[in-house]
C-alpha cells in the first residue's frame, strides 16, 4: 500500500524497505525543491517510471538564484543514500536555518 504523494516516495520506499525518517527528510527535501522550482524534482507521465527516475536520483539543479546554503540543503536531503541525509536536528542547526526556526512555547 502506498500513502501519500508518489512524487515525494524516498528510493528506499521504491525498493520496499522499512519507512524511517529519512524517508521524511527526502520528501522535505522534496517540497522545497518544489517550492524553488515550481517543479517536482522527479517527474514522469506513470508511477513505474517515476519510481525509475526516483531511484537513478537524478533531478535538474535548484536555480542559482537561490542561495548556495539552500541549494546545499536540498542536495543533502535528497540523497538517494538514506543514511547520506541529515538528520531533522542537523538540519535545524545549520547557518541557513538556526536562529530562523522558533520553537513554539
Amino acid at each position: 500500500m502506498i500513502a501519500g504523494t508518489p512524487y515525494y516516495l524516498s528510493p528506499e520506499i521504491c525498493e520496499n524497505k522499512p519507512y524511517n525518517h529519512k524517508s521524511d527528510i527526502w520528501s522535505l527535501g522534496c517540497v522545497l525543491y518544489e517550492m524553488t522550482t515550481l517543479k517536482h524534482a522527479f517527474d514522469a507521465q506513470t508511477l513505474k517510471l517515476l519510481v525509475l527516475k526516483i531511484l537513478r536520483g537524478m533531478y535538474p539543479p535548484v536555480p542559482s538564484t537561490y542561495s548556495k546554503g539552500l541549494r546545499d540543503l536540498i542536495s543533502m536531503m535528497i540523497q538517494k543514500n538514506p543514511h547520506a541525509r541529515p538528520s531533522i536536528h542537523q538540519i535545524l542547526a545549520m547557518p541557513i536555518i538556526k536562529g530562523k526556526y522558533v520553537h513554539p512555547a
